[in-house]
């Protein structure tokens, strides 16, 4: 965190030039520690006019860095601060359609126009596929205002799932892949518009350490974002076990509800089961979070 810190700073220093609604990039190299910064920069295609001492309208520009040492993601108003009691403030973004995703950030200790803000593997993988961004920060002398951004084309490397076990997708289906008519999946009915689910009933994977029953495949636009493998609750054990051996996690307790924690922020993947022993019937669901970011909440199903 130290270095990711340290990185962003040395990007305030030396900005790269920004043109409107696109993605500007630079490398920089810290001579003293012999270490390369990459910066990727956005500049909000919007801006909020403020109360005196501010003469200029405010837009947000975010900065986003990977190191060797690690990942940093920034951001800094053009004109004003930011209005963070304590330190630490709350920050909401959404991409697209999707939910609405808070998280926390940390002003910079030099400066109130700086916010250093968690996940940003996360938020650099969610927005490779997006194309608009709203950021919600808290302003001093202003409240919580509003930024759009047009972050499409976005070109960056970071961290992402590996071509290995888990990491690679389930039956077949890789992450964020298009959806391929070909395959042969049943459409389930579930979901709505451009949120769709679809139903491998005859699954072959026995990567989970037991064979599933049924599987179930759901695309946002065409992509792959969530499956979720039914099995036998008999079957908890093994799977479980083949789960945490996959996420690299210590093996879980048998439980009705499982969850296997920080996979989200390091490998922008998340799993857990849901089981009924009554129902003798268990479900690994396992969610691709960038592609899940961009899904807008669906509607509650009343009977």
């Amino acid at each position: 965190m130290r270095a990711a810190v340290r990185a962003l700073a040395l990007a305030t220093i030396l900005p790269p030039t920004i043109s409107y609604a696109d993605w500007s990039y630079r490398t920089s190299t810290d001579e003293m520690r012999g270490e390369t910064m990459n910066s990727a920069v956005i500049e909000s295609t919007t801006a909020i006019d403020q109360q005196a001492p501010y003469s200029k309208p405010a837009k947000l520009v975010i900065t986003a860095v990977r190191s060797e040492k690690g990942s940093g993601l920034m951001f800094q108003l053009s004109e004003g601060q930011f209005s963070c009691v304590p330190k630490l403030c709350d920050v909401s973004m959404k991409f697209d359609g999707g939910e609405v995703l808070d998280v926390k950030a940390m002003s910079a200790a030099d400066t109130n126009s700086v916010l250093h803000v968690q996940n940003p593997n996360l938020f650099v993988a969610t927005a490779q596929l997006a194309k608009s961004l709203i950021v919600e920060v808290p302003v001093y002398r202003y409240g919580k205002a509003q930024f759009k951004f047009d972050v499409s084309g976005l070109e960056w490397e970071g961290l992402t799932p590996s071509k290995d076990g888990l990491y690679a997708g389930v039956g077949g289906q890789t992450w964020a892949a298009p959806y391929d008519p070909a395959t042969g999946l049943v459409d389930n009915g579930f979901g709505e518009g451009e949120d769709r689910c679809y139903i491998d009933s005859k699954p072959t994977t026995v990567a989970f350490g037991a064979k599933p029953t049924k599987i179930t495949h759901c695309y946002y636009q065409g992509r792959h974002y969530i499956s979720m493998v039914d099995f036998e609750f008999a079957r908890m054990k093994q799977v479980i076990s083949a789960v945490s051996k996959q996420l690299g996690k210590p093996e879980l307790e048998i439980q009705e509800y499982a969850s296997w924690s920080d996979t989200e922020e390091k490998h922008l993947l998340s799993a857990a089961i849901l089981a009924s022993k009554k129902s003798k019937v268990a479900t690994l669901q396992i969610t691709y979070v960038p592609a899940d970011n961009l899904v807008p909440p669906r509607k509650l199903v009343t009977q």
